[in-house]
């Protein structure tokens, strides 16, 4: 299995924050990172509910509870993967949208709706994301069919400010638009729990142990036109782990394969992000005070 760090490559999903080839150090949890952007709708046709609902995953321990500046924008991809600027400053206004906003780092959230003790969760209210229509009427419209069929990514960026000091962190959403039908539309995947040794993760580990995805989603099969016709593809799935205290073995694993977690002291959060290739995410946040 390819162990290199995924540098949230939030440039599909990215984060534009310099790494390293550390494996603690990338999940280890401290600085202001977003570690997950997720859509509840992953990719879209013309026929889709265009209010989509932008959820970040967002960590900032050494920040003990700051309050947030935030502004993003969304547009059609300008064409990043072959140099493009990673903003909508070219995009037409009848394509994009914009925001700004401010988060209490103290309300982020866990999976049940409660109150994390470290700074790391969910925002406590989605980003509604309104993609205008003339996205499909006249952007998606204009390309010929097998573009239009295998998809282009609407973007979605956004930067977290610390008004206290230089701290700034800007990540990526891609969201796919296609003309596939509603029924081959990519979702996002699921787990149900995070495993220690067999069981639901209940409480912070007091020994070493090994943790696991309960009820993993498979991955999903998907058609894309190429040059020698329809083929179908299978996605790639992975799951990224994070943590305030501890060590894991792997920053990054297949899914149904453990984790090793060494625990230090008695407290702290635990993140697991489930992605497939496709711009699909599912997370779990579970902490333990």
């Amino acid at each position: 299995m390819k162990r290199n760090i995924v540098l949230l490559l939030i440039i599909t999903f990215t984060l534009f924050s310099c790494g390293n080839d550390d494996f603690k150090e990338q999940s280890k949890l401290g600085d202001l990172r977003v570690l997950a952007i997720s859509a509840n709708t992953p990719e879209i046709n013309s026929g889709s509910t265009l209010a989509i609902n932008i959820t970040p995953l967002v960590s900032y321990v050494d920040g003990a509870g700051v309050t947030l500046n935030y502004t993003w924008e969304a547009c059609p991809d300008p064409g990043i993967d072959f140099g493009a600027d990673i903003n909508c400053d070219s995009s037409l206004s009848a394509l994009k949208v914009t925001g700004t906003g401010t988060l209490d780092t103290s309300a982020l959230l866990d999976t049940a709706g409660g109150a994390v003790s470290v700074f790391t969760g969910f925002v406590p209210a989605a980003i509604t994301l309104n993609v205008p229509a003339a996205v499909f009427s006249s952007y998606l419209a204009s390309l010929n069919s097998t573009i239009q069929f295998n998809g282009v990514n609407y973007l979605f960026k956004i930067t977290y400010t610390d008004p206290n000091n230089t701290n700034k962190i800007t990540a990526l959403k891609k969201i796919k638009l296609s003309s596939k039908a509603s029924g081959d539309l990519n979702t996002n995947p699921s787990f149900g729990n995070i495993l220690f040794n067999g069981a639901a993760l209940s409480s912070y580990p007091a020994v070493e142990g090994k943790l696991l995805l309960d009820s993993a989603s498979a991955a999903q099969t998907f058609s894309q036109i190429t040059n020698v016709g329809t083929k179908a593809f299978t996605e790639d799935m992975f799951i990224s782990w994070y943590s305030s205290t501890g060590e894991y073995l792997f920053n990054r694993t297949d899914v149904g394969e453990e984790n090793t977690f060494t625990p230090d002291g008695t407290s702290g959060v635990f993140v697991a992000v489930y992605r497939d290739s496709r711009g699909g995410i599912f997370s779990i946040v579970r902490s333990y005070p």
